[in-house]
């Protein structure tokens, strides 16, 4: 059931009798985000964002209020991702190279935060999962076929992929 220009209408006209600063409201694929007293609207750069729906007047500012609003902070980002070194090296020819099971997204590390499962000199075993190779919202482990210590890694954390792309160099164990 999509948002008629009426609807949108009376959720602009409610959020600005509220004493709210920020909202957002999502239904099915329409999006509403507001924010005021120069606060950005959740996920976007500032203004009302309204995704396939006819274009609205934003709602008058709420009249100023006899005491000063107390000072909101500003949201931190929803999802800020640690600076990761961008994994790379070449293999040596005597190096054995795992690839992509298939064409997906390549995660190192088994959640977000978490350490990844290998870096360059990390060693292992056969059968050890080395990354994740997800498509389509399915997780394919990726697992060592041979023992070693690890000499390069290839894709970055969440790096598309596709079928045979290299993910990690294994120097075998003698």
């Amino acid at each position: 059931m999509p948002l008629t220009p009426d609807d949108i209408g009376r959720v602009l006209d409610a959020l600005d009798k509220s004493s709210w600063d920020q909202a957002e409201i999502v239904v099915d694929d329409v999006r509403i985000a507001v924010g005021r007293n120069d606060l950005p609207a959740p996920g976007a750069a500032g203004a009302v964002a309204v995704a396939n729906a006819p274009a609205l007047a934003a709602p008058a500012p709420a009249p100023a209020a006899a005491a000063p609003a107390p000072a909101v902070a500003p949201a931190a980002p929803a999802h800020a991702a640690p600076a990761e070194p961008q994994p790379q090296d070449t293999p040596s020819a005597d190096d054995h190279v795992l690839t992509a099971p298939s064409v997906g997204v390549f995660w190192r590390s088994p959640s977000p935060g978490a350490p990844p499962f290998v870096e360059v000199g990390s060693t292992v075993a056969v059968g050890d999962t080395i990354g994740i190779v997800e498509v389509m919202k399915l997780m394919n482990n990726v697992v060592a076929d041979v023992a070693g210590t690890v000499t390069a890694v290839f894709p970055a954390n969440a790096e598309h992929v596709e079928f045979g792309t290299p993910l990690v160099a294994i120097r075998p164990d003698a």
